[in-house]
């Protein structure tokens, strides 16, 4: 399993099997004071699930980390679980959208951070953003 796409957003949802991205693609929050509560973000991405991956668990976790790499929360432990859709042939992969909304998340200071999605000690992929105090 691998993701094909991910990125930050001020809103997504999965519906019918499709991703919607609403503001999509930043990587800066301009701020006034710390700690700052960010009213509402969404992180969103697309898993590729391969043929031979189908019909069986797959766990993943989804973390925010600092720029030390330190884990903050919130963190996303979930499972995966696909078939192989009609109309399939074999080897066909199956691309799966996600969204997870962050609604008030405490930033606690300036810099970098970074969403991480990995399974086991396998990382899939890393989209930073960074904190960044106006003067």
């Amino acid at each position: 399993m691998d993701v094909t796409a991910a990125m930050l957003a001020d809103a997504a949802a999965v519906q019918g099997g499709k991703l919607y991205i609403h503001g999509g693609g930043w990587n800066a929050i301009s701020v006034e004071s710390l700690p700052v509560t960010h009213p509402s973000m969404a992180f969103a991405w697309v898993f590729r699930v391969e043929y031979a991956e189908a019909l069986q668990d797959i766990q993943f976790v989804v973390e925010l980390l600092d720029e030390d790499d330190t884990p903050l929360d919130p963190r996303l432990e979930a499972a995966i679980n696909v078939g192989h859709p009609p109309g399939s042939r074999r080897g066909d992969p199956t691309f799966v959208p996600f969204q997870w909304t962050l609604p008030l998340l405490i930033l606690p200071r300036v810099g970098g951070y970074r969403f991480r999605i990995r399974i086991e000690d396998r990382e899939l992929v890393s989209v930073p953003f960074r904190v960044i105090q106006r003067r």
